[in-house]
């Protein structure tokens, strides 16, 4: 995958209904201007080997969510034709689609099936959402996953999306949390939290500032913010990515 990242929005094309959700600010409600995870580490002087660590383990987890929703957009899941089972109790709504039938015309093989609940756990001042997605021993061509994601949709205009993944997506085990959202208006971003050397750093992802570009970090920790620009190069999950940050560090090529 060599393509400058897509906004992911959660559209699944059922109704929910918002019978006996509460009237207030749901506490999962969450916004782009929120603080989001722990920084216990510092940014500014890390180095090549530092970043490259860095760097791996966010684009392993941004790249494979790309590829998983490339291959399964929520906008698809929903033909009730596909239904194997579905249960409306007037405050969730969940049902199971049959992989192959809503995917078996774009892959092979395409097998398993995925589980979906939606609830709105807020209706003012915002509507927050929850949906729990159940990926059941599903294989799409060379795409395999079986696991749990959680969205927790903010239904603003600078609301966020947090998504909490536990699955193992083609043999590698992903557990983890970011947040997504759109800044301005227009803007995708982002944010995770990563491991650092000594203690926790956040990282957000956004559109590249420079040509060659895939997408542009900011890694902030308790001494700042380090800006780094990540090359549209080739790339799988035993492969560094490659880029450059304003501390001067150059990360990911080949040593002379």
């Amino acid at each position: 995958m060599s393509r400058n990242p897509l906004v992911v929005r959660m559209v699944l094309g059922c109704a929910v209904v918002g019978s006996g959700c509460g009237g207030s600010l749901s506490d999962f409600a969450s916004f782009l201007g929120d603080p989001f995870g722990d920084i216990t580490d510092q940014v500014r002087d890390l180095d090549q080997p530092q970043l490259e660590d860095l760097m791996s383990v966010l684009m392993l987890r941004f790249r494979s969510y790309l590829a998983l929703r490339e291959a399964i957009p929520f906008e698809s899941l929903a033909p009730e034709e596909c239904f194997i089972d579905s249960e409306d109790t007037g405050d969730v709504f969940s049902f199971v689609a049959d992989a192959h039938c809503v995917f078996g015309g774009d892959f092979d093989p395409a097998t398993g099936a995925i589980g979906v609940t939606q609830q709105q756990l807020s209706v003012s001042p915002v509507g927050v959402f929850r949906f729990e997605v159940d990926y059941r021993e599903v294989t799409l061509g060379d795409l395999e996953v079986h696991g749990t994601e959680r969205i927790t949709e903010t239904d603003s205009s600078d609301g966020a999306s947090v998504r909490k993944l536990d699955l193992v997506q083609d043999g590698i085990e992903l557990k983890y949390e970011f947040r997504a959202g759109l800044q301005d208006g227009e803007v995708p971003v982002f944010d995770y939290q990563l491991p650092g050397p000594d203690g926790n750093v956040i990282a957000r992802i956004t559109n590249p500032t420079t040509a060659g570009g895939f997408v542009s970090v900011s890694l902030t920790g308790l001494d700042g913010t380090l800006s780094c620009e990540i090359r549209n190069s080739l790339w799988t999950p035993e492969r560094l990515p490659r880029g450059t940050c304003d501390n001067g560090v150059v990360f990911g090529l080949p040593d002379e």
